[in-house]
Parts: C-alpha cells; sequence; structure tokens
C-alpha cells in the first residue's frame, strides 16, 4: 500500500507540472495569436501607407512636376523676342527648363529601381514564409493523422497504447519526463522571444502611425503647390 501511495503522490506531482506547463504553452498560444493580429494589422497599414504615398501622393507629384514644366516652356516661349540673341537666350532657357526637369525624372527612375529592388527582394522573403508557413501546416496535418489513427486504435482496442504492463508503464513515465522537460524548457525560451515580436509590433506600429501623418501632410504640400502652378497658369493664359 505504501508504495502506491508514493506512485499516487509521483503522479500528482507529474499532473501539477504538467498543468504548469499547459499554462504557459497556452498562454504563449494566445500572445502568438495577439502578436500575429498586431503584425496583420501593421502589414495592412504598410500597404495602405505604401498606396497613399506610391499610387496618391506620388502621382499627383508627378502631375505637378508635369504641368511645372509645361508652364515654364509657356512662359518662355510666350516671351516676344526682338533679337537673335533673345531668342537664342530663350531657345538655351527652353534647353535647360527641359533638361533641368529631365534630370529630375532620371534622378527619381533611379529612386523607383531601388525600391523596386528593395520590393523583389521584399517579395522573395515573403515567399519563403509562404513556404515555411505551409511547411508547418503540413506538420500540423501529419500530427493530427497519427492522432486520429492512435484514437481509432483505442477505440477498436488495437492500439499497443494499451498494454497494461509495469515495462510499458515505465517506459512511458521515462518518455513523459523528457517529454515535460523539452516543453518547458521551449517554452522558457520563446517567452523572452514573444516580447521581443510584441515590443517590435508595437514600435512598428507607432511608426506606421507617424508615417501615414507624414504622407497627410505632403499630400497638403502637393496640392498646395498644384494651386500654385495653376495661378501661374491663369496669367500664362491672361
Amino acid at each position: 500500500m505504501e508504495s502506491i501511495k508514493i506512485k499516487t503522490k509521483s503522479l500528482s506531482e507529474v499532473q501539477k507540472r504538467i498543468s504548469d506547463v499547459r499554462t504557459v504553452v497556452m498562454s504563449h498560444k494566445a500572445s502568438l495569436y495577439q502578436s500575429r493580429a498586431m503584425i496583420e494589422e501593421n502589414r495592412m497599414m504598410i500597404l495602405s501607407n505604401y498606396a497613399a504615398a506610391f499610387m496618391g501622393n506620388r502621382q499627383l507629384a508627378n502631375h505637378n512636376t508635369d504641368e511645372i514644366y509645361a508652364n515654364r516652356r509657356a512662359i518662355l516661349e510666350s516671351v516676344e523676342t526682338k533679337t537673335d540673341l533673345e531668342v537664342e537666350t530663350i531657345r538655351v532657357k527652353v534647353s535647360n527648363a527641359e533638361l533641368t526637369f529631365l534630370e529630375n525624372r532620371s534622378a527619381l527612375n533611379t529612386a523607383v529601381l531601388s525600391i523596386s529592388e528593395d520590393m523583389a527582394k521584399i517579395n522573395a522573403s515573403l515567399i519563403k514564409i509562404n513556404n515555411k508557413i505551409m511547411e508547418a501546416n503540413e506538420k500540423i496535418v501529419s500530427f493530427n493523422s497519427r492522432q486520429i489513427e492512435i484514437n481509432s486504435n483505442l477505440l477498436n482496442g488495437t492500439s499497443a497504447d494499451l498494454d497494461f504492463t509495469h515495462q510499458e508503464n515505465a517506459r512511458l513515465m521515462s518518455e513523459n519526463e523528457a517529454l515535460l522537460e523539452g516543453v518547458a524548457s521551449e517554452s522558457n525560451e520563446q517567452s523572452e522571444r514573444i516580447m521581443e515580436i510584441m515590443e517590435t509590433s508595437i514600435e512598428n506600429a507607432e511608426a506606421l502611425s507617424e508615417n501615414k501623418n507624414t504622407i497627410s501632410a505632403r499630400r497638403d504640400e502637393i496640392m498646395k503647390n498644384r494651386a500654385s502652378y495653376l495661378e501661374n497658369r491663369q496669367h500664362i493664359n491672361v
């Protein structure tokens, strides 16, 4: 009877340790879902900011550039010339204006090229992430299939897991101890990483909010530029 009490107590201690580990593991699961939600929210904000900055602000600014150049050319070509020198001066200024705007466009092309190269690298990284997700999903499916098979065997009474022997119990107890230690160790290692990714996500969210405000302020500047060149255009048409 004494040995039975000891085993019962030992089992109770193991169950408590399992319960403690379960609490940590499931807490980590919830934290990771929370961090994934934050990451997804940040990703959507990144895409929103990208669309607003590139497809919105950039196109408006480029349109302004084209119109400003058109104004410059119209202003120069509207100047009345009386001498060959004046004609030559206007011609040179028109060429200078065109080259200045082309230089600006070429520099912007370089910037776009650099951004496109970075985005191509990011896409390659995202493809790798997708592959990791698919690999993890495959592991989940394989694990579930194996556990379903065990459940079916238990229901049919054909599983070796129903081997009622001291040797089998001893083997499982040893395996359980190894599993318990492994899960506890891995969970401890995860804790710091989870905190780091949560902090990073919060910092990213703050940075994205600042980006959004900057994009909005930049759009106001673009619209002011538009109003100015439209005013110039009115004077040209007078």
